[in-house]
């Protein structure tokens, strides 16, 4: 087939009247058809001997073919053109003219196994360098057929592609990517500065690149890193103003520029040395990128985009590393106030941990708050709640002002007062303090500068107000609120845990009775809608926070206690445990409750019970609480409370020995046999080391008896645990 269309072309040529030439022209024309219309494959599929000829000279790809011992017997124009052999100098050679030794190789053993029978087809690519007439080799895809006739192997044909610019643009994208990594590592924009200027050379091949950074304090871009080659030729590069030379105008515009010769620039002052084309472009806010070559014309699309790349690429990495650095710099800071007030959070958790009263915290932690600079002056204030004012109680420092008299209202738009209000530090600054009038102004007379008040805030219990007073206006950014707020939450944990902890050691208590008609409280809402009897058998404080409720019902209806308790907000879930014979023990969660108010101002419920929809409660409080503040506490918080008791009485403490002698007496003798013979013998572990059985045969009674023991004296150790409070 190759000779038919070889000889045909051969033919046509040596014709030169004007019938052959006519005729050449109309299969060019058919030719250009079938390509347009159809593409390669319907072309070849459709055309003649001529047309075919025609759309292998039309293809951009060479086309060879090989006989069976190698040689071309024919080539088209592009193979001759990427070869820099002509047509006829190629016709005849063997294909090593142009092919490596590799390729030449691997295709004899492809022919030899199509030969033998070990393999059925040829249809393989091949990578290999075409070795030109003049030049370097060129890196070539090489797919070849095998040509067959009948059984046997008549030749090769194939088809090469300089796949050049292929394997350019991979390792363009592949030096990109190694530079973009690289910059992403950059601690510092000057890093980033030297990578994009050696990028400049690796990448895009020029040897003249310059980087410069923005100076925001002196508002110049001033160099940062250059290539060797312009420290070389063009040393000293100059520091550009906004809007001055082409980087700064660039950068002031953030829009790039390139010039194929720079000489086209009208700028007297301009030194472009040897430099003839030059592209510039922004890095973001942070700089810009100058390429130059001393080539006129050097730069093609490919060169700006992969340019424009670094920059953006640049921007990116800058903006990174001026993050990374705000975060050191952040960090250092805050390492420097910890170190600062590292003495004093200790010293404080001392005073904390060994403090017995709560006028040993209060005073306490004012008097280490002023041992730590800047602070000058701390004290700490009381709401009262019958007086709506935040009294001061302790005080220590250099005092700017007389804080004995001090009352601030406590729905003021003081610091304090808001600081209750919302549960947050409030800071107050500079002529704030002078605005705000009362005791702030006259502090601001004598040197303060700025005044933070910290609530001390115990889940729903206010402890009072903590005020730090400093002479400078910048002593409480947000890292030291969070501080203080903290040590603020410990003093207040410290106080409720004194506060709590007062009565169980108290010998004398002050016991409290009151009532309480307000539909908001829970235990009102419960007898008023659902009728009967409701009464407190015990709480527990969950590890979230919520308190669970043990509540007994008598003669009131188990669906309408349900229904209002599912309607209630602060429920968070009820069920009724058990009901027998009109009475009824339900399990309840809230998320906030009177009773847990009580418990954190130190007071023991003892009673608590509503019917018809008046609740009354029965508290102990230690003898030296403020049986009034606790008293008027629930009285603002719910409507028609009244006072129905206050007695004064001893409690003695009650010992372990004295524990055991109360239970000791309340059993018969086979009861506690039973219930200590169990206790030992492991009949409370699981797996049970004993059974009843075992246990009744030792105490010599039947099993049923045993058990009637057993749960007796049981039922007393609960008693008296669960029926002496809560």
């Amino acid at each position: 087939m190759v000779g038919r269309v070889a000889s045909s072309g051969s033919g046509c040529a040596k014709q030169a009247d004007s019938g052959c030439l006519d005729g050449r022209r109309d299969d060019e024309a058919a030719t250009d058809r079938l390509l347009t219309d159809g593409g390669v494959e319907t072309a070849v599929g459709e055309a003649t001997v001529d047309q075919y000829a025609e759309i292998i000279g039309a293809l951009e790809d060479g086309v060879y073919v090989l006989d069976e011992e190698g040689r071309f017997t024919f080539v088209n124009e592009a193979m001759a053109s990427l070869t820099g052999y002509t047509v006829e100098e190629l016709r005849g050679e063997p294909a090593a003219l142009i092919k490596d030794p590799e390729t030449i190789e691997m295709t004899e053993q492809a022919l030899a196994a199509l030969a033998d029978g070990t393999r059925e087809e040829l249809d393989q690519t091949f990578e290999l360098h075409v070795q030109p007439k003049r030049g370097e080799p060129i890196p070539c895809e090489d797919h070849m057929t095998a040509l067959w006739d009948g059984d046997t192997v008549d030749g090769v044909v194939g088809v090469v592609r300089d796949v050049s610019e292929q394997r350019r643009r991979r390792e363009l994208i592949s030096r990109l990517q190694e530079t973009s990594r690289a910059l992403m590592q950059a601690p510092s924009r000057e890093s980033v500065a030297d990578i994009v200027t050696g990028a400049a050379t690796q990448v895009l091949g020029f040897e003249l690149s310059t980087v410069r950074l923005y100076d925001a304090d002196e508002r110049v871009l001033r160099p940062a890193a250059n290539t060797d080659a312009v420290d070389e030729r063009m040393p000293e590069r100059p520091v550009y103003d906004l809007d001055e030379g082409q980087p700064g105008t660039v950068f002031a515009s953030g829009e790039p520029a390139v010039y194929d010769d720079v000489r086209t620039i009208e700028d007297p002052d301009a030194d472009f040395g040897p430099v003839r084309s030059a592209m510039y472009f922004p890095i973001g806010v942070h700089g810009t990128l100058s390429v130059a070559s001393t080539t006129v014309g050097a730069f093609d699309d490919n060169d700006r985009q992969v340019a424009a790349l670094l920059a953006i690429n640049a921007a990116a990495a800058c903006n990174r590393a001026k993050r990374e650095q705000e975060v050191r710099e952040a960090r250092e800071r805050i390492e420097t106030i910890l170190e600062r007030i590292n003495g004093l959070i200790q010293n404080t958790v001392e005073v904390l941990v060994e403090a017995t009263t709560r006028e040993q915290v209060e005073s306490g932690v004012c008097e280490q708050l002023v041992g730590a600079d800047p602070y000058t002056f701390a004290w700490l204030g009381r709401p009262d709640v019958r007086a709506e004012t935040i009294s001061a109680r302790e005080w220590s420092g250099d005092a700017p002002v007389d804080v004995t008299d001090v009352a601030e209202p406590i729905d003021g738009d003081t610091p304090g007062a808001k600081a209750l209000a919302a549960g947050d530090p409030q800071v107050l600054e500079g002529e704030g303090l002078a605005a705000a009038g009362g005791w702030l102004a006259d502090a601001h007379e004598n040197g303060v500068r700025s005044v933070m008040a910290i609530p001390l805030s115990y889940t729903d219990s206010n402890y009072g107000v903590l005020y730090v007073c400093a002479d400078r206006t910048d002593a409480f950014d947000q890292r030291e609120k969070i501080v203080l707020q903290a040590l603020g939450r410990a003093v207040a944990n410290a106080i409720n845990a004194i506060e709590s902890g007062r009565i169980l050691s108290a010998n004398k208590v002050i016991e409290l009775e009151f009532t309480i008609d307000d539909r908001d409280l829970l235990l009102s809402k419960l007898s008023g809608r659902a009728g009967g009897t409701i009464a407190s058998a015990g709480t527990v404080t969950q590890e979230d926070g919520s308190l669970r409720l043990y509540l007994t019902t008598d003669g009131a209806d188990t669906d309408d206690v349900l229904a209002v308790l599912d309607g209630e907000d602060a429920v968070t879930a009820a069920s009724c445990v058990a009901e027998h014979d009109g009475e009824a023990l339900f399990d309840v969660t809230v998320t906030e409750s009177l009773v847990a108010t009580l418990v954190d101002h130190g007071a023991v419920p003892k009673s608590i019970v509503s019917e018809n929809g008046i609740a009354r409660y029965a508290i102990e409080l230690p003898y030296e609480a403020d049986a009034r503040e606790v008293f008027s506490l629930v009285e603002d918080n719910y409507e028609a409370t009244d006072l129905v008791g206050y007695h004064e009485h001893e409690r003695p403490v009650q010992t372990q020995q004295e524990f055991r002698a109360a239970l000791a007496e309340r059993f018969t003798d086979r009861q506690e046999t039973a219930l200590r013979t169990a206790y030992l013998g492991g009949f409370f572990e699981w797996p049970r080391e004993v059974d009843g059985d075992e246990l009744a045969d030792g105490m010599d009674i039947s099993r049923p008896t045993y058990h009637q023991h057993l749960r007796a004296a049981q039922h007393k150790v609960f008693q008296e645990l669960f029926d002496s409070g809560y």
